[in-house]
């Protein structure tokens, strides 16, 4: 979350040392013992400072919150190292952590026959055994030695960059690849053999709220079909099963749909309802988000503390109703439900949800700045409300090859803050952004606004990736003009 906002910064006042702070943290975490080189995924965190040795679960929301921080970070980027890690961790999810009517899974277990990450390490002899002639390229590139780094095994990592790994090799970059790809696939197969960690098939509704988010993210920044229909199994999955009358439920296993709730729940969902309206311009999930946010508003909101509590009013009473407005290992309920309120509020020009969200920000405007990295969620919703939410509005049909570069164009950039709807000129629409926005020369248009302000509408897709780029730089000005103040 920290390294959210931090890229947020970076493109809002084009600080190239926030850029780098994020890149290279992410990186290091993909080449690192954390992330697992065959399989995909994040594991819940390193034991060391050089992210090595992981403690080897692998928990959805770590998942769920890097997946949307890959796509965002490919979008400001274009690495191809980040796009792959990114990829491979939705991957992983698809393949291990889905169950067949849609939900994701909690988590994988760390250990397996009695050892904490015995299913991940490897010796040399049984790398060299089961790959061959592509063994000395792939132990090279990840680090095996005979020692191991790792109770006498190996953790694989990535000690160097790819380029001096095929130099010393003799081979060119592809042709590295090329061995990597089919090495992992065949260690792949050979590790599925072993004795699997368990798996926490509970199927909680902030976690999949989440995840759903990052994969809807993932399949719009990547041109992923496949992402797309997993993301949309999930929302069909959540809608169904966990929501009832706006209000979400907290756990589903085995076919039972279990207790009310919590408020983290309510604006996960509603958020990753958003993400799959922006990915399909299908206006039953803003719908949904809506009944979600406004069942929050009623159970969750106090008028008399101007604040949003973590139970509803109906839960059990305890001695004191709790309220955790700390992003920790996952976004506060708070935060989220706050970024819910200032989406929906740009995107149905909704005041009372803005006006509910911004007071409920200004209350905590001193724990953020005293302990920044305490909120790092909650620093993106003060992004929204400092700098404004960059609105974009794509009119025409969808299947027509302008609108196709339109939605591209936006999909392939990264903008922060960004409210993004679209639907064809003269439909009946719901949405509010989308109100008295014409077609230009008859052609699919697109409308970049700010703070109400809307730059003249463009229907070319170079014009419009000028704009989106001016508009999220909007912030160095609005910077300077503070400073001056």
């Amino acid at each position: 979350m920290v390294l959210d906002f931090l890229l947020r910064y970076s493109q809002r006042t084009d600080n190239k040392g926030a850029l780098e702070m994020v890149v290279n943290s992410f990186r290091k975490m993909a080449r690192g013992g954390i992330y697992d080189q065959i399989g995909g995924g994040f594991a819940r965190y390193s034991v060391d400072a050089s992210w090595l040795v992981p403690h080897f679960e692998k928990m959805l929301y770590d998942n769920a919150l890097l997946t949307r921080l890959g796509a965002h970070l490919w979008q400001a980027t274009k690495d191809e190292e980040i796009r792959r890690v990114t990829i491979e961790t939705v991957e992983w999810i698809s393949r291990e952590m889905t169950a067949p009517e849609g939900g994701f899974y909690s988590s994988l277990d760390a250990d397996s026959e009695g050892h904490e990450g015995k299913f991940y390490v490897w010796t040399d002899e049984e790398i060299d055994s089961i790959l061959g002639a592509d063994a000395p390229a792939f132990m090279t590139y990840y680090g095996v030695t005979p020692g191991g780094n790792f109770e006498g095994r190996n953790i694989l990592f990535v000690p160097a960059d790819r380029s001096g790994v095929a130099a010393r090799l003799g081979v060119d970059e592809p042709t590295l690849d090329t061995i990597l790809a089919r090495a992992r696939r065949i260690l792949y197969d050979a590790r599925a053999r072993r004795v699997w960690p368990g798996r926490d098939e509970k199927i909680l509704a902030s976690w999949n709220g989440l995840m759903l988010r990052g994969i809807a993210t993932a399949a719009r920044a990547l041109g992923r079909d496949d992402f797309r229909k997993l993301a949309m199994r999930n929302a069909d999955f959540l809608a169904r099963e966990m929501v009832r009358d706006g209000r979400v439920m907290r756990s589903h296993k085995e076919g039972a749909t279990r207790i009310n709730g919590f408020l983290e729940d309510q604006a996960a969902v509603a958020l990753g309802f958003l993400a799959v309206y922006e990915l399909t311009f299908d206006e039953q999930w803003v719908s949904a988000a809506r009944a979600i946010a406004d069942a929050m508003i009623e159970w969750f909101w106090d008028d008399k503390l101007g604040a949003f509590f973590d139970t509803a009013r109906d839960a059990e009473r305890l001695i004191t109703r709790p309220r955790d407005v700390t992003d920790n290992a996952t976004p506060s309920g708070t935060s989220l439900a706050i970024e819910l309120l200032l989406h929906l509020g740009e995107l149905q020009q909704d005041a009372e949800y803005r006006r509910r969200a911004t007071f409920a920000l200004s209350t905590l405007a001193e724990p953020m700045l005293r302990f920044p990295t305490a909120f790092g969620h909650l620093l993106g919703c003060a992004d929204i409300e400092l700098y404004g939410a960059i609105e974009v509005a794509l009119i025409g049909e969808r299947s027509h090859h302008g609108f196709t570069l339109l939605e591209r164009t936006v999909g392939e950039r990264y903008v922060p803050s960004l409210v993004l709807a679209g639907g064809n000129f003269g439909d009946r629409s719901t949405i509010k952004l989308l109100d008295d926005r014409p077609l230009i020369d008859d052609k699919p248009t697109a409308y970049v606004c700010r703070n109400y302000t809307c730059d003249r509408p463009v229907t070319d897709a170079d014009l419009l990736a000028s704009q989106l780029e001016n508009a999220a730089r909007a912030g160095i000005t609005s910077t300077k003009n503070r400073e001056i103040e």
